[in-house]
């Protein structure tokens, strides 16, 4: 797992900062003032750096030899999580769709996925819908348990086949450090008599 911060905190009157990294599950807190963290680091003390990185991955079983081509500082993986609620190839079909808001598959709580925001900033959802009728067209995500809104485009646009990209967008503060979160994705029509499919809804949080 890559190092992400859990905690951090400022002393009264500012200036010095208390600070936990949650690095391979252990937390490690470090108190830094604002002058050090400001501080570049001398050519030894990025050597240092380096030389951590590579012992944190030789513990781990990866012999020096092996070493060509990895990466020592961070993670081998990228920090984006990918979330499927439905799709791709499906074709969710809301018959006579209505005016409010409506969950999208049909089974149990919307069937419901539970992501994790542990150090999320940013989201950004793919949708891909055949809007089917004459509109206009909304769709959002919800918080299962209170039903606070992620995200929501009241208008999705012309009818027809669609791939909608909500591009990154800065995490909502109620979702931020919320961790294991149940989400639910919804649509609806102003004209209730619309039949729009679903295709596909992912979600990428990094």
């Amino acid at each position: 797992m890559a190092g992400i911060c859990t905690v951090q905190s400022t002393c009264p009157g500012g200036g010095h900062h208390t600070v936990t990294i949650t690095l391979d599950g252990t937390p490690v807190q470090v108190f830094i003032p604002e002058n050090e963290a400001l501080e570049a680091l001398t050519v030894e003390e990025l050597a240092a750096f380096v030389r951590f990185g590579i012992r944190r991955v030789r513990q781990q079983g990866v012999t020096i030899a092996q070493f060509l081509n990895r990466v020592t500082q961070g993670d081998e993986a990228t920090n984006v999580k990918i979330y499927t609620f439905f799709g791709p190839g499906a074709a969710l079909t809301k018959t006579n769709i209505g005016t409010a808001y409506v969950n999208v598959p049909v089974g149990l709580n919307g069937e419901r996925i539970v992501v994790d925001f542990t150090g999320v900033t940013q989201y950004r959802f793919l949708l891909n819908a055949n809007l089917v009728g004459a509109g206009q067209w909304g769709a959002r995500c919800i918080r299962d348990v209170d039903s606070v809104v992620l995200h929501e485009n009241a208008n999705l646009g012309a009818a027809g086949e669609r791939e909608l990209d909500t591009d990154w967008q800065a995490l909502p503060a109620a979702f931020i450090g919320t961790g294991l979160t149940f989400l639910r994705i919804q649509m609806k029509s102003q004209t209730a008599s619309d039949d729009p499919v679903a295709r596909r809804c992912q979600l990428g949080l990094r």
